[in-house]
């Protein structure tokens, strides 16, 4: 009994001792509460910034759209140069591109049909070892370089010699003769592309010397220019027109002629696909690397209308056939709808241009101005020949 009652009073003693500390210290629960409201300050500081960062957090990306006005306020002075690149919408374009003179005016009366102006060149080459050639029998090639000119060119005495460093293209003749009637059709090819007429004197018009194991040295002649003029290329319904009028020489002879050349004239001229062969005469090793929208636009179809984009390519082909002589046929009208009435006719454009050209030559070096386009030295070539006995 006795150790019965000492168990049951130690029991009791427990008892107590457990209900003293139920009612001094706080559970669990209350626990988490007191720290909060009154631990010790390290441990509150550290729950409270715990708790409270959160918030921080939430107000600070809240923050830009609470106040949209100062948030887009920041980044709308950077955007402020953006804002000001709209003056560079110039009204007018007056000035100089690739050394020549142009103007809006000029710019707004170009008949829409027509892609490209600029300046022609025509030159043959001797065949080899033959220094003066006294007909096409004795002509390896012909050649054409066409000198772009910016939309609204104006070619007048105020010109002058026009700019070496301009891009060019070579164009050749395998035929050596150009088509003369719609019976007539010819190929064409681009032998170099975007480049200068300082470049195309060094690589393509200057003769050189070459050696054979059977003839031992041998010459190829000096390219020589045989005629100069203005060109335009233009669409109109659905082919498109090379129409050009010559400004040099000033009075065309037999030579001009015998190379199917006469004062004004036109082609009609379609590009080749390269998918496609072309004739016997006029194949290359290579093909032109057209970018991929260029060849989606040649699709399946062996042949469409010049652009000039099509004839930015080395090895470009491109067919051309005999539309007008003497005149430029229908390449003289847009044949267009769409036509403003400020704008004038392809031919009323290519004339003005022939005429600003003449003006620029008679004040220049007469004939003698091919030369100096050439970057030459006109005093050290004869005139640009009308026949082929090199008499004017």
């Amino acid at each position: 009994m006795s150790a019965t009652r000492t168990s049951s009073r130690q029991a009791a003693q427990k008892a107590k001792e457990a209900i003293s500390d139920t009612n001094g210290k706080p559970g669990a629960g209350v626990k988490r509460r007191v720290t909060t409201d009154k631990g010790p300050a390290a441990k509150r500081g550290k729950k409270a910034e715990q708790e409270a960062e959160p918030e921080v957090k939430e107000e600070k990306v809240a923050e830009p759209e609470t106040k949209p006005g100062t948030a887009e306020g920041a980044p709308a002075k950077e955007k402020q140069p953006a804002a000001a690149k709209a003056p560079e919408e110039k009204p007018q374009i007056d000035g100089i591109e690739a050394g020549v003179r142009k103007s809006q005016e000029r710019e707004d009366i170009v008949p829409t049909n027509i892609f490209e102006k600029g300046i022609i060149y025509f030159f043959y080459r001797p065949r080899v070892s033959v220094t003066e050639a006294h007909g096409v029998n004795e002509v390896a090639r012909s050649f054409v370089v066409l000198r772009p000119t910016p939309r609204g060119a104006t070619l007048d005495e105020g010109q002058g010699p026009l700019e070496a460093d301009a891009k060019c293209r070579l164009i050749v003749l395998p035929k050596k003769k150009f088509p003369t009637s719609g019976s007539e059709r010819d190929m064409a090819f681009v032998e170099k592309a975007g480049q200068s007429m300082k470049q195309l004197q060094e690589s393509f018009i200057t003769g050189r010397s070459y050696e054979t194991a059977t003839r031992g040295e041998r010459e190829v002649s000096e390219a020589k220019p045989y005629a100069e003029g203005v060109y335009a290329i233009m669409h109109e319904a659905r082919s498109s027109h090379l129409a050009y009028i010559l400004t040099i020489p000033e009075e065309i002879g037999d030579l001009q002629k015998d190379f199917g050349l006469r004062d004004r004239g036109s082609w009609v001229v379609q590009s080749k696909n390269p998918k496609f062969p072309g004739p016997a005469y006029a194949t290359l090793p290579k093909d032109p690397e057209y970018p991929e929208h260029l060849q989606e636009k040649l699709g399946n179809m062996r042949w469409i209308p010049l652009e000039p984009e099509l004839i930015d390519y080395p090895n470009a082909q491109f067919l051309m056939i005999g539309s007008a002589q003497d005149n430029l046929g229908r390449a003289a009208s847009t044949g267009l709808d769409g036509k403003k009435p400020e704008q004038e006719q392809p031919g009323e454009e290519l004339e003005k241009m022939e005429s600003e050209n003449e003006h620029r030559v008679d004040a220049l070096k007469g004939d003698h101005t091919v030369y100096e386009d050439l970057g030459l030295e006109a005093k050290k070539y004869p005139k640009v020949p009308s026949t082929w006995n090199n008499q004017a």
